[in-house]
């Protein structure tokens, strides 16, 4: 008896020490971890935007993305690296299919909730809207890509590889994707709360960034959870990238809106058309992402091939 006594004394001492050695970064858990590296990407967003004044600069908020980016990277590789695809989702796991489908799902957010609203607008509600295209920035278009790029890892990474991964052991995954989603959607407040310091603040604005931003972030959160099976954050990484660059380089009509991932627009009557649309867009791509995994997705592709490949071959 006193015997094993010691004996599991020992042990426990040993575990101790074995705990004790293993580097913190190692040993927190997800969702703390999640929690820090949100903290720290959400106070160095504030001081770039509000302090520094990078917004209205042809760098943007380069440092808030690229070094947040780069403390992820340095952490998951030295502390946890066998986590960087299954928690942060980056991962070369039938990479061609998650680009393909990021790449459709992307333009295709872009172009149904962004530019339809306005041509809808302007086609049956206001014939006089003038329905102009604006690029921003022609000469550098190639660095808003590499910007957009960067900030899709940053947040798809943060928002739906650690927070959502780290909530699924205290929550259902449901709740997992909502709670996920309304975070996503209070950390792009900050682009119109900063109209509160230079002019134009709006409330409804504000609540419009708020739900917009929280509803993009609920599909994403769908479609890795169920669309990919947690395989893989590279179809929202690449849909993120080109909605934002898109949305905020491709502007149609007259209007000048808030900085950020903007769906939202001075004119009541345009935006009321554009909720309208989003939510109805948003409710089908929630809908198939739900229903539907990414390898029957393939699976009907290879079939479409096949069909087409036989009937050239009869022709």
């Amino acid at each position: 008896m006193i015997d094993m006594t010691v004996l599991e004394t020992e042990e426990g001492r040993a575990a101790e020490e074995s705990s004790e050695a293993t580097p913190f970064l190692s040993r927190i858990g997800l969702l703390p971890l999640a929690v820090l590296l949100i903290t720290i990407a959400v106070i160095w967003r504030q001081v770039d935007i509000f302090i520094l004044g990078l917004g209205d600069t042809w760098m943007n908020i380069l440092p808030n993305k690229l070094f947040t980016l780069l403390i992820i990277a340095g952490i998951f590789w030295r502390f946890r690296r066998n986590e960087i695809g299954s928690v942060l989702g980056f991962t070369r796991d039938n990479i061609r299919a998650q680009v393909t489908v990021g790449i459709i799902m992307g333009l295709s957010m872009y172009l149904l909730m962004d530019t339809l609203p306005v041509i809808l607008y302007a086609t049956f509600v206001d014939p006089s809207y003038p329905l102009n295209l604006h690029v921003i920035g022609v000469n550098l278009l190639w660095y808003e890509f590499l910007f957009f790029l960067c900030n899709g890892f940053v947040e798809e990474g943060l928002f739906r590889g650690m927070l959502q991964n780290g909530l699924r052991t205290y929550v259902t995954p449901n709740r997992a994707i909502l709670i996920s989603a309304m975070v996503f959607g209070v950390y792009h407040v900050c682009w119109p709360i900063l109209k509160l310091l230079t002019g134009g603040f709006s409330m409804g604005e504000t609540a419009g960034m708020l739900i917009f931003s929280g509803i993009a972030g609920g599909i994403f959160g769908v479609y890795y959870e169920k669309f990919s099976s947690r395989r893989s954050l590279m179809g929202p990484v690449v849909a993120h990238t080109l909605i934002n660059f898109f949305n905020e380089n491709f502007k149609i009509g007259p209007e000048a809106v808030t900085q950020g991932p903007d769906f939202t627009f001075g004119t009541p009557g345009l935006l009321g058309v554009m909720a309208i649309v989003f939510f109805i867009v948003s409710a089908v791509f929630i809908f198939i992402l739900w229903k539907t995994r990414i390898e029957q997705v393939q699976v009907w592709w290879k079939r479409v091939v096949a069909r087409i490949l036989k009937a050239e071959s009869v022709i």
